[in-house]
């Protein structure tokens, strides 16, 4: 509720009019310095000039079913692992996991920290992956990222998204055992 009066009232004096709630809590959050933003899960359309990055090639792969919640049919997944401790800069990475589903669902997972020294709270830090086939056919590259505060110790980020991608859904049983993937520090 604090943040709610706040919100409203740094809008106003700042002569900024938005008229929906989420936003004008987005715009105090950020005034404050408190902004959950990241980088939205999300497949990738076109490439982005990372300026602090590392790519590696997946350390660990699983399959595996689980049973639909409401039908009697089985989904399909493939989780690709990176089990390795990271440092790109101040970002730190322990482990990071992507799992995809044969109905599009796509899960991320990571643990990650941030030692900025600057004056700065913090850095939006994730992770992508280039999804390929066994034949090395591009299936597509999605993103997850997560204002990470400095000084925090390691802790879990986690998202998940529903994507309509037919590409994923009709190469979905020919997925490669490895995938190449990025941490990336922004």
């Amino acid at each position: 509720m604090i943040l709610n009066v706040a919100s409203k009232l740094v809008s106003k004096l700042a002569g900024i009019e938005i008229e929906e709630n989420k936003e004008r809590d987005n715009f105090i959050k950020k005034s404050l310095g408190l902004a959950s933003a990241g980088i939205p899960i999300g497949r990738e359309h076109e490439p982005a000039g990372y300026i602090r990055w590392k790519a590696e090639t997946s350390d660990g792969s699983f399959q595996g079913s689980v049973a639909a919640a409401d039908e009697d049919t089985k989904l399909a997944w493939h989780e690709y692992l990176w089990t390795n401790r990271v440092s790109v800069d101040e970002c730190d990475w322990e482990q990071v996991r992507w799992r995809f589903y044969s109905n599009g669902l796509v899960c991320f997972e990571s643990r990650m920290s941030n030692t900025s020294g600057r004056l700065d709270n913090g850095d939006v830090q994730g992770h992508r992956i280039e999804l390929r086939e066994k034949s090395g056919l591009l299936l597509g590259v999605w993103i997850a990222g997560f204002f990470v505060r400095k000084d925090l110790p390691m802790r879990g980020f986690a998202s998940s998204y529903v994507d309509e991608h037919q590409p994923l859904k009709l190469h979905f049983a020919d997925l490669g055992a490895t995938q190449t993937g990025a941490w990336v520090c922004l």
